[in-house]
């Protein structure tokens, strides 16, 4: 097996996996410190990344249930899923009962830098990577690879042509965060920013086809919300492109356009309203229009399987 730094992450849906890095690291300590605050910095996003805590179910699934095996065998650990879009890095961490830290990522220098930031060298115990027993390999285990892409499609959302785009969300926490602390042009800018967003994000799955011109250059709001007033099928009713397009003239002038008028200046009235209206925009468009965003697929991991286990030590 090559000996690679990383693969995409658009690799693992193809017809075949390729393997997953893997670091493997058991603490000669007690108790593990976790440096939470590393994750705020590292750019932590609520919407997809995840820290949770894994109790033994006392409710087993049924026998015949497809993950019974795997789910009645876990014993409480702690999970960490990072997300990187940027980066095009995923990364899961397991923290067990019994002080085994397993790792597995997409990319060995991320994996590597996400466990020594998490866990080494953390107040109160400031550890070091010699009080853990670490090994690190390439492994395409079918088990291994089959929970590494469950857990980066939990990330992504189970099809990834259904995922939401983070930056939906974390330009509309941004508009909160701005109504908050008073900026309200940057709320209503935004919220037409979110807007934008979805629009462009539904383009493709409404439309069936890209939001760019006849010259192949991105299509300006207003000619997107042209678009859907135009579509025979009507997939956003008009109603909403109302609402749409009061956020977009909202926030054009003096505010996602360099344009001034003077004198004039965003009120409070003026960013709550355009928060409101991408915020019912929103709510109708994953809830009412857009439904398979929420529909959930089923895993299924013949755990019987016994493959050759093809391993590669770095």
């Amino acid at each position: 097996m090559n000996d690679p730094a990383r693969y995409a992450l658009d690799d693992y849906f193809g017809e075949t996996s390729p393997p997953v890095f893997q670091l493997t690291a058991t603490a000669q300590f007690s108790p593990i410190d976790i440096n939470i605050a590393y994750l705020t910095q590292a750019g932590w996003n609520q919407t997809v990344d995840r820290l949770r805590f894994h109790i033994q179910s006392h409710n087993p699934p049924a026998t015949d249930h497809p993950l019974a095996v795997a789910i009645g065998s876990v014993e409480p650990h702690i999970i960490v899923r990072r997300l990187d879009e940027e980066q095009d890095c995923f990364v899961s961490i397991q923290i067990a009962i019994d002080g085994v830290v397993s790792v597995v990522c997409n990319d060995r220098k991320f994996a590597i830098d996400t466990f020594s930031r998490l866990l080494l060298d953390c107040p109160p115990g400031f550890h070091a990577a010699d009080e853990f027993d670490i090994n690190k390999q390439w492994t395409t285990d079918a088990q291994i690879v089959a929970y590494f892409l469950g857990m980066l499609m939990g990330a992504r959302g189970w099809d990834p042509s259904h995922n939401i785009p983070a930056n939906i969300w974390q330009s509309l926490e941004e508009a909160h965060r701005s109504l908050e602390i008073a900026n309200y042009r940057s709320a209503v800018v935004m919220s037409r920013r979110t807007l934008e967003a979805v629009l462009k994000f539904g383009f493709r799955r409404l439309l069936g086809r890209e939001p760019v011109n006849q010259r192949g250059r991105p299509l300006m709001l207003s000619d997107m919300i042209t678009q859907y007033r135009n579509d025979p099928a009507k997939s956003i009713p008009d109603h909403l492109l109302h609402i749409a397009d009061s956020v977009r003239l909202a926030g054009n002038v003096p505010g996602a356009h360099a344009t001034e008028i003077p004198n004039y200046q965003f009120t409070r009235s003026d960013a709550e309203y355009a928060l409101y209206a991408v915020s019912h925009f929103l709510h109708e468009y994953f809830n009412k229009i857009d439904t398979a965003v929420t529909e959930y697929y089923t895993l299924t991991v013949d755990l019987n399987e016994n493959p050759s286990n093809e391993t590669t030590a770095i």
